[in-house]
């Protein structure tokens, strides 16, 4: 039976030259293992997958276009004071992102977005990561609290050790100016990890009722 995930990517593939567009999707489905994973994947992965490079664009500017839009979009009436509303937010922000990137999220002190910077991109390290630039936007925006969240494309959301690297540093920069950091995500697909509930040595400033899976 065709899922309803099977079945839009169909309809997308539909209007390339895909000759079979719903084994073609089911396929493609199985072999990358979700949606999330697939729209991901860059264009050179796609056509390895048996695709054209025009099946590949199409695919790829699909991934794109929602990722684009939703990048300056923060939504205000949202109150941040929970972990999986953060992780939740931060798997739809980097939906489709074929690179790496670091994002800084901003909250006033009632756990409300002021802003949303992009602080790194590309071959994102502790070293790609400018503190100067971290701490200025938050004194500018005012924050009281900030979140950091950064994408393996292709890769699991498991933190490394640069990872857990950039989040103390990042933290002890904010601090420095008054901000507390809540929390840094790695994402990858749909999952989202918290560095500083399950890194050693890195513990969490929010109770733990923070990260209790919080009501519809």
């Amino acid at each position: 039976m065709k899922t309803e995930t099977a079945r839009l990517l169909s309809r997308l593939l539909s209007y390339s030259d895909v000759k079979e567009p719903d084994e073609t999707a089911s396929r493609l489905l199985s072999r990358f293992g979700s949606l999330s994973s697939l729209l991901s994947s860059d264009p050179a992965e796609l056509t390895e997958a048996g695709l054209s490079p025009r099946a590949a664009l199409l695919l790829s500017l699909a991934a794109a276009i929602p990722a684009r839009a939703a990048e300056d979009v923060i939504p205000g009436k949202t109150v941040f004071n929970s972990s999986d509303k953060l992780a939740a937010f931060f798997v739809r922000r980097f939906l489709g992102a074929s690179v790496e990137r670091v994002c800084l999220l901003l909250l006033d002190a009632e756990y409300r977005p002021l802003a949303l910077k992009k602080i790194a991109e590309g071959a994102v390290n502790s070293a790609a990561v400018e503190l100067r630039s971290v701490t200025e936007a938050a004194v500018l925006y005012d924050a009281s609290f900030a979140v950091l969240a950064h994408n393996h494309p292709r890769g699991k959301a498991a933190p490394s050790r640069d990872d857990e690297l950039t989040t103390s540093l990042v933290s002890d920069a904010l601090s420095s100016a008054g901000v507390k950091l809540i929390e840094h995500y790695v994402v990858a697909g749909n999952a989202a990890v918290p560095v500083l509930r399950t890194a050693t040595g890195l513990p969490s400033a929010m109770p733990d009722g923070f990260y209790e899976r919080s009501l519809p």
